[in-house]
């Protein structure tokens, strides 16, 4: 794949605010222009891996974390990896400078690539389909940082690859959908073995639990190594917090003094309900968060 940007000037519709510039295998394009062919892996067997990153003041936000982890799940999967590091920057802020926005947040999706009909066998000499999209960042209220959020139990229906972002994510919609529908925040997901149900993760999020006297959280087996949960881990260690990493079963979660939900968009949020059982939001949570948010700050300082 060529490594050259070609820029198509394409203006959006005026008054379609929802039209932006996006990058497609090496084209800067409205995203109304149908650019997405119909035998493309992604589209006909989710054959493929995605990733989101936080945009701000022309920093994407831990992005060499997050391209170094695509990058495993592409070479994990024999996808092809067409761009480095350097160039998925530039391609983002470029986009980013187009649509006129200095806070969003960068997708990126990599597929297999197109076939010439549709096949579930592939071959080795398919060239992959790149995008990506800078686009407004999700709203949240930020009283919810303050009082807490409330998920739902929902059963962990995805398949075995959970360690990678793949575009398959027919499950997590369905949980998510659920938890929302039901009035709570997200989806606390669970899975069962011979000594009972489980948690691995939230719809799209991380969870890590405070028993009093350590954080737990569940281990990296099939679910998805976030990066925010890495750098929460992380940032509770230095902090003198004892880590543990485990399998965390639905009858410990009663004994759990804190709950907090981890996630790109979430950051650190407390959890103060599961179903209909109150936690309070307590001082890890905010430590935590205040922690999280130096470290974002001294992220954006240094480019």
């Amino acid at each position: 794949m060529s490594d050259k940007i070609h820029f198509v000037t394409v203006g959006s519709q005026k008054g379609d605010e929802n039209r932006v510039h996006i990058f497609v295998n090496g084209k800067i394009l409205d995203s109304e222009s149908p650019v997405i062919k119909v035998f493309d892996r992604g589209m006909v067997f989710g054959d493929g891996l995605y990733d989101v990153i936080k945009f701000q003041d022309g920093n994407f936000i831990f992005l060499d974390d997050h391209i170094e982890r695509m990058k495993k799940s592409a070479n994990f999967f024999g996808i092809k990896f067409p761009y480095n590091l350097e160039k998925i920057f530039e391609i983002g802020l470029e986009l980013a400078t187009m649509n006129g926005l200095k806070e969003g947040e960068l997708y990126l999706q990599l597929t297999r690539g197109v076939d010439v009909i549709r096949d579930h066998i592939f071959d080795d000499d398919y060239e992959p389909t790149f995008v990506e999209i800078v686009q407004p960042v999700r709203k949240m209220n930020p009283e919810i940082w303050q009082v807490g959020a409330k998920v739902l139990l929902h059963p962990d229906l995805r398949h075995q690859f959970c360690e990678h972002k793949t575009t398959d994510l027919l499950p997590n919609i369905l949980a998510k959908k659920y938890a929302r529908s039901k009035g709570a925040y997200e989806a606390l997901m669970f899975r069962e073995d011979e000594r009972g149900k489980y948690v691995t993760e939230g719809a799209s999020s991380s969870y890590i639990f405070f028993d009093g006297k350590k954080i737990i959280a569940p281990k990296i087996e099939n679910i998805l190594p976030g990066i925010t949960r890495i750098k929460v881990l992380g940032l509770a260690k230095e902090m003198g917090i004892e880590v543990e990493e485990r399998r965390v079963y639905l009858d410990e979660l009663l004994k759990m003094k804190e709950i907090i939900l981890l996630s790109t968009l979430s950051r650190v949020l407390p959890i103060v309900e599961v179903e209909n059982f109150k936690f309070k939001k307590g001082e890890i949570a905010s430590k935590l968060g205040i922690a999280f948010k130096d470290l974002l700050s001294s992220h954006l300082e240094v480019k």
